[in-house]
């Protein structure tokens, strides 16, 4: 099945070529320079389209002219189904045309074939650099799926403390929406005197320590003050994730 998850590093890639001896050279190099690469040569686009539905596919390498239509016919093809998956428009026609057809169809990246055989090194790199991209993005989105899923109250606020993320059971402690809480500062929930104390003592420890677990206070828009149970956790780029573990409103005396 196309997309699903995978823990190898093996790099699958169908290349869609008609000239079996180019196709032949291709393979070669792919095999050469990096092992990782496990590749399937098609002459048609209906053989690609076969290989491509039995997947799993990381990349797609084409040519333009082809026995039964162009690569940008195939792109469209694979657009429908996936569209972020890597594909590289591997030609040596070589036109503004094709070169603006292929990016309207949403081609990853183009090249033109040329006589030397660095070309074989600058594609492998354009295959590398696509599909770990490709897969750093899957993974996120599983990420932020997952949080987004949660029951429980997640946050994620970057170094300067601005909220990058929050699940709706996060944002109904602060009385507000997702999207009211995402690109505002944690400053504005608190009272001044817990401001200071995260500011000064806790925000610090998180950074030294690596977490703090703790109670805080909070004001909601409407006035009203929650006593939370808080969870933080130092990121790798100075933020830190915050989870509310629970809450208990603060009644007036």
């Amino acid at each position: 099945m196309l997309g699903r998850v995978r823990t190898d590093t093996t790099i699958r890639v169908i290349h869609v070529e008609d000239d079996s001896a180019f196709a032949d050279l291709t393979a070669s190099y792919l095999d050469r320079l990096d092992p990782r690469f496990e590749h399937q040569s098609t002459r048609t686009i209906a053989d690609a389209k076969r290989r491509f539905e039995a997947g799993p596919v990381d990349a797609v390498v084409s040519d333009y002219d082809l026995p039964d239509g162009t690569g940008i016919d195939f792109l469209e093809d694979v657009r429908e189904t996936d569209p972020e998956l890597p594909f590289v428009l591997f030609t040596g026609k070589g036109s503004e045309e094709v070169a603006s057809e292929a990016i309207s169809a949403g081609v990853t990246d183009y090249l033109q074939k040329r006589g030397s055989t660095d070309q074989y090194e600058v594609l492998i790199n354009r295959i590398r650099n696509a599909v770990d991209h490709h897969r750093l993005s899957e993974h996120v989105e599983r990420s932020v799926a997952a949080l987004e899923a949660a029951s429980e109250p997640i946050a994620i606020l970057d170094s300067d403390g601005t909220y990058l993320f929050a699940n709706d059971p996060y944002a109904s402690v602060y009385g507000v929406e997702v999207g009211e809480l995402v690109g505002t500062h944690w400053e504005e929930f608190y009272p001044d005197d817990e401001i200071e104390r995260f500011s000064h003592t806790v925000l610090p420890s998180v950074s030294d320590d690596g977490h703090w677990t703790g109670e805080a206070t909070v004001e909601t828009p409407d006035g009203c003050r929650i006593r939370e149970q808080l969870s933080l956790t130092h990121t790798t780029d100075g933020g830190h994730v915050c989870i509310i573990r629970g809450t208990e409103q603060i009644r007036e005396s």
